[in-house]
């Protein structure tokens, strides 16, 4: 059998992935909605902060067929823990910052017309946010005590 060629076997991988895991085509769009959006919002520059996705984990889907699953993100000395659940027309974000310190948590999201939703956290740092419209959402951490400035996750899809 002969050998193939290192542009051969990329071109066959490139193909199987375009057939069986194609790019959505409105992907692009969406992206450039959740620049936009974060461009635009009173204080959120381009340059703030982001943090770092540690960790995510998929549990079993509920018995009403609804899906679940975990995020983990760390910034600095701070870490946030997220159970992201949604069933097709509720979802619901609870959140753990810790160490638990008095902010703001603010979802920002670009589906069906920009908007926010904002919480405070408990001082055991746990928090939650319900009924946001599913798709493209972005969590803002707003510390109280104004010695830093707010960070945000990356964008994550409920």
């Amino acid at each position: 059998m002969a050998e193939m060629s290192r542009e051969r076997l990329y071109a066959i991988v490139r193909a199987a992935y375009e057939e069986r895991d194609p790019m959505p085509d409105d992907l692009v769009a969406r992206m450039q909605q959740a620049v936009a959006a974060a461009e635009a919002e009173e204080g959120l520059a381009l340059e703030l902060e982001l943090m770092t996705l540690v960790e995510r984990s998929t549990d079993l889907a509920g018995a009403r067929g609804g899906a679940s699953y975990t995020l983990r993100f760390a910034y600095d000395d701070v870490d946030l823990l997220l159970r992201v659940a949604a069933d097709g027309e509720h979802s619901r974000v609870d959140g753990w910052v810790v160490p638990p310190e008095p902010m703001t948590v603010r979802a920002v999201w670009t589906v069906e017309g920009a908007g926010t939703s904002a919480t405070a956290v408990s001082d055991t740092g746990r928090f939650e946010l319900t009924d946001l419209p599913l798709g493209l959402v972005r969590l803002r951490l707003e510390p109280q005590d104004g010695s830093r400035a707010p960070f945000a996750t990356p964008t994550f899809e409920i």
